[in-house]
């Protein structure tokens, strides 16, 4: 299935993960689907605007578009599309969120219930087409079999974080030992799945560290992020260089409680609007 969701209220930061999804469906054959927040009506001009200026920047077949216009909350309707997508796009604001480093109450709520990947674009995200794909260890097997279907096309760079844990203030040396050994092995082994899933050899590292400082330091242009959801918390999204995209279990599904409360208007393909007479 290729189809990408993502999520447009109008807002700078709605506006960068428009055009990632553009440019991620113009480069890959899928088709884009636009879930516009409440207030659609009034955004409509927003979004007709800035599609048009995006699919102008496509290199390349332009995606087919198309539309659904939420009257409630906008979570509801995304993860209702979700169902049908095989990604979901979402903007990652300047402010500081109340429930953490994500974007706020949107990711909160698609975030834990979602059965596709996440993609979340930080203000400062360079937005280019991907080059590489840089792989945060998981031993989550979700986390290596996307970012092997990305590698197909792409590079696959695998980097392995690992931090002692221990009550002192420092850790021991046999301590530290232990946490090298513990990362090491998952290191090697989700390195084994990728590239067997890819069918080629993948580069890695690992560093001792905390994976908030260190990713930052391993990002070049380009790079699209690969992790695992529940490594949200531990990434500065809003400073990356890079898109993240957040991976979640898969053995996650849609419950009717998770999109009943979505009252959703599918409306006409965009494409057809822009086209001129």
């Amino acid at each position: 299935m290729r189809r990408v969701t993502v999520g447009f209220s109008g807002s700078g930061a709605s506006r960068r993960a428009l055009r990632w999804a553009v440019q991620d469906c113009a480069a890959t054959g899928a088709s884009l689907h636009v879930v516009l927040g409440p207030g659609g009506t009034a955004h409509h001009g927003h979004l007709d605007d800035a599609l048009a200026v995006e699919l102008q920047r496509v290199q390349g077949r332009e995606p087919r578009v198309d539309m659904t216009v939420t009257t409630d909350e906008p979570a509801h309707a995304l993860l209702a599309a979700a169902k049908d997508s095989s990604l979901v796009v979402l903007g990652c604001g300047r402010k500081v969120a109340p429930v953490g480093p994500g974007s706020g109450r949107v990711l909160s709520v698609v975030l834990p219930a979602t059965p596709v990947p996440v993609v979340l674009v930080g203000p400062q995200a360079v937005l280019t087409p991907p080059r590489r794909v840089l792989v945060v260890s998981s031993s989550d097997a979700a986390v290596s079999d996307w970012a092997a279907g990305r590698g197909a096309r792409l590079p696959v760079r695998l980097l392995t974080t690992w931090q002692a844990r221990s009550i002192a203030t420092r850790p021991s040396s046999a301590e530290r030992r232990h946490a090298h050994l513990v990362a090491a092995e998952r290191h090697h082994a989700v390195r084994a799945l990728l590239s067997a899933a890819s069918h080629r050899p993948v580069q890695a590292d690992m560093t001792e560290g905390v994976l908030g400082e260190v990713v930052p330091q391993r990002l070049a242009v380009g790079d699209l992020v690969v992790v695992s959801a529940g490594a949200v918390r531990g990434l500065p999204l809003r400073t990356l260089r890079s898109p993240v995209v957040l991976v979640p279990r898969s053995s996650r599904r849609i419950t009717e409680q998770d999109v009943a409360p979505a009252v959703v208007d599918l409306r006409e393909p965009v494409i057809d609007r822009l086209q001129p007479s």
